[in-house]
């Protein structure tokens, strides 16, 4: 694999496969490279680096949203290089005393870097000990965490999975006498959250298989609760405990945040989206 910054790289998207219960409407892809990702000093940077190379664990942070860090993505096709013109372009940042070269006070790449990994370790500390834990799980914060002495090599992975963009028909598995119609999940909209939200066994580098591989259960145990804890594995309620319980929250969110709107707390464009939480809805 080529160096992140001379190439689109792609996150945190997941497609599932193997399994009875999908089919893709769409041929548009994404590769998604797993594995490490080895971030270093474009050539043309006209910066000589003091500091080695970072072995950025890339699977490992399948655990958050695409666009905690590829914020401009809309999701539909390649990432751009974080690098890209218009983006983080300017490695440094100017020194004091000297004009800023970059356009629109856009954050030099050095400092996006930093304020996005770093910070977010911290954070993930500081919620961690706010919770109790006594054993904190992060990424490294001091310099040498990320930038170890000597350098190591440069490791990129090849491994990629390819991932499907746009709709895919959710159909009900074989032995199922559906009564409601496929639900065309759009794909490309849920790229604003975790892949393991809905993956949630996923290791982040192999093949996802089909949801129906685990909730394999094509009919209630006892009641057709979905909250009922003896029908985890029951299909249906594996499918609408994730995506009703996440659309109602979206629900809720967009209607606090239309009364900040009102009282001119926010603009329009920052209204969260909202989805479907009756049957009609998802089942059109």
């Amino acid at each position: 694999m080529k160096r992140l910054f001379l190439i689109a790289v792609p996150l945190f998207a997941f497609v599932l496969t193997g399994g009875i219960a999908l089919a893709e409407d769409t041929e548009a892809k994404l590769e998604l490279p797993t594995g490490t990702i080895t971030l270093q000093a474009p050539e043309d940077a006209g910066y000589k680096a003091t500091l080695s190379p970072v072995n950025f664990p890339h699977s490992l942070h399948f655990s958050y949203s695409c666009k905690e860090c590829h914020h401009t993505w809309d999701g539909n096709g390649p990432v751009k290089s974080c690098g890209t013109s218009g983006c983080h372009e300017n490695h440094w940042a100017p020194k004091p005393g000297q004009e800023d070269v970059s356009e629109n006070g856009v954050k030099s790449m050095t400092g996006a870097f930093h304020q996005v990994c770093r910070d977010c370790h911290r954070n993930e500390v500081d919620k961690q000990k706010a919770a109790g834990s006594k054993n904190i799980a992060s990424g490294p914060v001091a310099c040498s965490g990320c930038h170890p002495d000597p350098h190591s090599e440069v490791a990129s992975s090849d491994e990629k999975l390819s991932i499907p963009l746009g709709i895919i028909t959710i159909k009900a598995p074989e032995g199922v006498n559906a009564t409601r119609n496929p639900v065309g999940f759009p794909h490309g909209h849920h790229f604003q959250f975790a892949c393991k939200d809905c993956h949630h066994e996923w290791d982040g580098e192999s093949e996802i298989e089909a949801c129906s591989s685990c909730h394999n259960e094509i009919k209630p145990s006892g009641s057709r609760n979905i909250k009922d804890e003896s029908n985890q594995m029951y299909y249906l309620a594996a499918y609408h405990n994730v995506c009703v319980t996440c659309h109602r929250d979206t629900d809720k969110k967009h209607r606090q945040a239309a009364k900040d709107m009102a009282q001119g707390k926010i603009e329009k464009a920052d209204l969260p989206k909202t989805a479907p939480v009756n049957c009609s809805g998802c089942h059109s």
